[in-house]
């Protein structure tokens, strides 16, 4: 039976850790306080589950520290990071005109999921990017009422609307899923395949594993692995602006659309929330990173010319893994920061 969030069990990665890096001396550029980040990074890996520590800084690995059998070659489920790539696929797809518009209403594209001319037909690809669907969500309970039936698309549709469709945000990984499937039907290819060819593959990272549901619908915001120089390797495409090797892979107009506050804050004030990625300030430096559950986390600072990423084992007890989960923003400000002129 499929699940909505495969096993977190790490996986081999299948392919050189080194392919498109440049990977200098160690701590080669000026600017960065060696015994400093060498103290930080002790303390972080004093955490039971940490798996991985690196900085990315002009297009070069600078710092680097693997934990408790993490390594170059391990491939670690990054949970909601992957709503983040799935943002990256959307800004390609818009640009090869394989979708239409952001605007255009996913009941273009899923007619037998949801009834012609009703509310939830003219949810917009731009209302999931955004999650402003309306449709009800209960992040870490829907998903598993849903996950017995055989037509998850289906299913999340078939929520009853809880606001009308734009008008705030909610948090859900259903209205990701709905995005891989809008994606499905418009290219023909599964949001995996798609990925690995016109994003992956660009930046030289090899096939990685995936979950999808029962109907062949590739998971939207969770369940894809990436080892953590690949992690790091997306958030430096973001520093650049969407260009990797002098190819713009990923859209400009789509980087600055991730980067727009969409008018939500949490109920901590530090974070806001743009198009499938975080945002927030840091020392006076806005910081765009994905997050996903358990530690999972690439942040790109561009007035630092800076990438940071961390890893975590989310492997056992849940609330022992959220208990563990690192602050990041946190860290960046009493460890990372302090380190970098």
């Amino acid at each position: 039976m499929a699940q909505f969030y495969v096993s977190n069990e790490p996986r081999a990665f299948h392919g050189d850790p080194d392919a498109g890096w440049q990977v200098g001396a160690r701590f080669a550029p000026a600017g960065l306080d060696v015994a400093s980040l060498d103290e930080s990074a002790d303390w972080f890996g004093g955490v039971k589950n940490s798996r991985s520590l690196i900085l990315v800084r002009g297009g070069r690995l600078v710092y680097e520290r693997y934990f408790h059998g993490g390594g170059p070659q391990q491939s670690n489920n990054v949970h909601s990071a992957s709503k983040s790539v799935l943002q990256a696929v959307y800004g390609i797809a818009l640009c090869r005109g394989d979708i239409a518009s952001y605007d255009t209403p996913i009941g273009h594209y899923l007619p037998a999921a949801v009834a012609a001319g009703s509310t939830k037909a003219g949810i917009t690809i731009r209302h999931l990017l955004t999650m402003r669907s309306g449709l009800q969500w209960s992040e870490d309970e829907t998903e598993y009422a849903i996950e017995n039936g055989n037509d998850w698309v289906k299913a999340i549709l078939d929520q009853p609307l809880a606001a009308t469709p734009g008008a705030r945000f909610h948090y859900s990984t259903g209205d990701t899923h709905l995005l891989s499937a809008v994606l499905q039907a418009a290219t023909g290819v599964t949001l995996e395949r798609y990925a690995s060819v016109h994003l992956f593959a660009p930046l030289g990272i090899g096939h990685q594993a995936w979950g999808c549901d029962p109907q062949g619908v590739a998971s939207g915001g969770c369940n894809v692995f990436l080892p953590a120089r690949a992690l790091a390797r997306f958030g430096e495409l973001y520093l650049r602006n969407g260009v990797w090797n002098g190819q713009q892979v990923v859209p400009a107009e789509a980087i600055a659309f991730s980067r727009a506050y969409s008018g939500h804050k949490e109920q901590d004030p530090r974070y806001q929330y743009g198009a499938l990625w975080w945002l927030a300030t840091v020392r006076g430096h806005p910081v765009q990173f994905a997050w996903g559950w358990g530690g999972q986390y690439v942040a790109v600072i561009p007035s630092l010319d800076l990438v940071f990423s961390s890893t975590q084992d989310t492997t056992g007890k849940p609330r022992k893994v959220e208990d563990r989960e690192l602050d990041l923003l946190a860290f960046l400000d009493e460890d990372i920061l302090p380190a970098i002129s």
